[in-house]
C-alpha cells in the first residue's frame, strides 16, 4: 500500500469535478435534411433542426438554479446557415439573454425555422471550423477544455469539392494542437460516414470515430447534457484497512452526484452582472458565555458549551480518510437513510487490487465494512457502513452514515424464518396478474416533481426573465380518480375472490378498500 505522501491531508474537504471545465461550442447545421418531417418510434413527428434548439434551450433554462459556476460548462451556438454562419448565443454571453433568445426562437414552427434559416448552398466546413477555432482563443481564461459539437444530417458536406474537402481536413487536423475535442452527432439512422466523415476521423487522431446518433429531442439533450452539466464531484481521499497503523493505505475516490439545483441567483444570470453575496448576522457573544446549547428534556436546564469546547469535542488525531473498524452484517435495514449516500469507488491511481478482495469476500459472506469516516480535520468521529454493489461495470462500496455503532463487531443469532403456506388458485393469480398489469407504467423520472418546489422555480424565473409566470401543472390531482378507472373493475373481483369485506366508507379510489381489507 502507499507510503508516499502524495496525497496530503487537506484542511477541509475539497472536491474535485469529474472532468476539468470546459468552453462547448454546438454548432446546428441548417441544411434542408435539418427540416425534414420524420416519425419517431411512437408514431409522433419530430424535426432535427428544432429539436436540436428545443434541447439547448432546456439544457440552458435548467442552469438558472446551478448552485455554483463548477457545475456546468459555458456552451455557445453557432448556426450553420446560409452564406455567413449565425452566432446565435456567445459563449460568454449573459444565461439571462441567451435563455431568451433561444425561447423566442423554439416558439416558432418547422416551417417559419425552414423559412428563415435553411440553407440551399454549400457549406464551407473549413471556414467553419476555422471560426470556432478563434472563438475558443478570444476567451480570457486560465487553461480550459475546448468541445466542439457537430449536429448535422448532412453526410456530405463538401459534395465533392475536392478544395472544400482539403481545407477543411486541414483545419480539423489543428484541433489536437489547440486542445478542441471534436464530436459529430447525427439524428439520422442511415447516416453514412463513409461519404466523407470517415476520412475526417482516420485524419485526424484525437477525433474518435464513434456513430452517434441522437433520434430524438430527449436522446439529444441527455447527450448535450453529459457534456454540459457535470453530475457528480469526486473527492480523492484514503482507506485506512489497519488500526493505528497510517503509513499503510489504499487510495479511494468519494463521488458525490448533483442531486437538484438550489434557487440561488449566479453571477451569470444575476441583473446586473454582479455576484449575490450571501451575509450572515453572527450572534452578539462575548468572554467565554455559551454559543451552543443542548436540551436534555422538558423542564431542565440545557448543557451550554463554548466555541473551544465545541473544538475539543470534535477534534481528533485520525488523519482523513476512512479507517476499517470491522466486518460485520448490515447495520441499517434496507431502504433506512439517514443522509444523503455516497459512492467510494477505487482510485485510477491505486496499482494495488486490494480494493477489490475487500469487495469480494463483503460480496461472498454477505458483509459489510463498518468505518470511521473523517473528511475535515475539526470534525467528530462518525460510524459508515459500506455496502458492496456492481454498477455500470464497477466494483463500489455504497456510503451509509449509521446513527450510532458497537465497538466490536455485534453478532446476531441466525433466524430461520417460515413462510406460509398458501392455496392459491389459476383463477386469483391471474386477477393479481391483471392488476399488476394495470398499474406498471413506463418510468420517467420528469414526470414526478417536486410541486413547491416547481412553483418556486417558476415565480423565481418570471422575476429573472421578466415574464408571465408558468402555469405548474399537478399531474397527480386527479391521480384517484384514474386509479378508479383503470383497477375499479379488477378491485371489485379481488374482493370477491378474496372473500374481501365490503367497506361502507366512501374511498378516494377503488384500490383504497382492498388495500384497507388486506391491512
Amino acid at each position: 500500500m502507499a507510503d508516499e505522501d502524495e496525497y496530503d491531508e487537506a484542511p477541509e474537504e475539497s472536491f474535485t469535478i469529474n472532468f476539468k471545465p470546459s468552453f462547448v461550442i454546438v454548432i446546428i447545421d441548417a441544411h434542408p435534411s435539418m427540416f425534414k418531417t420524420t416519425k419517431t418510434a411512437d408514431n409522433s413527428e419530430t424535426h432535427a433542426f428544432k429539436d436540436a434548439l428545443t434541447a439547448c434551450y432546456s439544457i440552458a433554462d435548467s442552469l438558472i438554479f446551478s448552485n455554483r459556476r463548477t457545475n456546468y460548462n459555458q456552451f455557445g451556438i453557432i448556426l450553420a446557415a446560409e452564406n455567413d454562419n449565425i452566432n446565435l448565443i456567445e459563449i460568454e454571453g449573459n444565461l439571462l439573454d441567451s435563455i431568451k433568445i433561444l425561447k423566442e426562437e423554439c416558439s416558432l414552427s418547422n416551417e417559419e425555422l425552414k423559412a428563415k434559416y435553411e440553407r440551399t448552398s454549400q457549406i464551407y466546413l473549413g471556414k467553419l471550423f476555422s471560426l470556432c477555432k478563434r472563438k475558443f482563443k478570444s476567451i480570457n481564461s486560465v487553461y480550459y477544455k475546448r468541445h466542439l459539437i457537430y449536429i448535422t444530417n448532412d453526410d456530405d458536406p463538401v459534395s465533392g469539392d475536392d478544395h472544400n474537402k482539403y481545407v477543411a481536413i486541414n483545419e480539423a487536423k489543428t484541433f489536437e494542437g489547440n486542445d478542441i475535442f471534436f464530436e459529430l452527432i447525427t439524428m439520422r439512422s442511415d447516416f453514412d460516414y463513409t461519404k466523407f466523415y470517415n476520412e475526417l476521423f482516420y485524419s485526424c487522431s484525437n477525433i474518435p470515430p464513434a456513430d452517434i446518433i441522437c433520434p430524438d429531442k430527449d436522446g439529444l439533450e441527455d447527450k448535450l447534457k453529459s457534456i454540459i452539466v457535470f453530475r457528480y464531484t469526486k473527492l480523492r481521499t484514503r482507506f485506512y484497512p489497519f488500526s493505528n497503523e497510517y503509513s499503510k493505505y489504499l487510495k479511494v475516490l468519494k463521488v458525490n452526484f448533483i442531486k437538484k439545483a438550489k434557487l440561488i441567483n449566479n453571477k451569470r444570470v444575476s441583473k446586473d452582472d454582479w455576484k449575490p453575496v450571501k451575509c450572515v448576522k453572527k450572534p452578539n457573544i462575548s468572554g467565554d458565555s455559551g454559543q451552543y446549547k443542548l436540551t436534555m428534556g422538558v423542564g431542565e436546564d440545557p448543557f451550554t458549551f463554548s466555541a473551544a469546547d465545541v473544538k475539543e469535542l470534535r477534534s481528533n488525531d485520525l488523519p482523513l480518510g476512512l479507517h476499517l473498524q470491522y466486518v460485520s452484517n448490515r447495520q441499517l435495514s434496507t431502504g433506512v437513510l439517514l443522509n444523503h449516500t455516497s459512492i467510494l469507488i477505487v482510485d485510477p491511481k491505486e496499482d494495488l487490487k486490494y480494493f477489490d478482495e475487500f469487495w469480494q469476500y463483503c460480496v461472498n459472506n454477505d458483509k459489510v465494512l463498518v468505518c470511521i469516516r473523517k473528511y475535515q480535520r475539526i470534525s467528530p468521529i462518525r460510524f459508515v457502513e459500506l455496502v458492496p454493489k456492481f454498477a455500470n461495470n464497477q466494483r463500489l462500496f455504497l456510503i451509509r452514515d449509521l446513527p450510532f455503532c458497537d465497538e466490536y463487531a455485534p453478532s446476531k443469532p441466525t433466524v430461520k424464518h417460515v413462510l406460509p403456506s398458501f392455496d392459491i388458485s389459476e383463477e386469483k393469480q391471474q386477477t393479481i396478474e391483471r392488476l399488476i398489469d394495470r398499474l406498471s407504467f413506463d418510468y420517467d423520472p420528469k414526470t414526478f416533481r417536486n410541486l413547491n418546489y416547481a412553483r418556486k422555480k417558476a415565480f423565481v424565473k418570471s422575476e429573472l426573465l421578466k415574464q408571465t409566470e408558468e402555469d405548474v401543472e399537478d399531474i397527480f390531482a386527479n391521480c384517484s380518480e384514474s386509479i378508479d378507472h383503470e383497477i375499479g373493475e379488477i378491485a371489485d373481483t379481488i374482493k370477491s375472490l378474496f372473500h374481501l369485506s365490503e367497506i361502507k366508507e366512501k374511498k378516494q379510489s377503488g384500490f383504497g378498500p382492498f388495500i384497507s381489507e388486506i391491512k
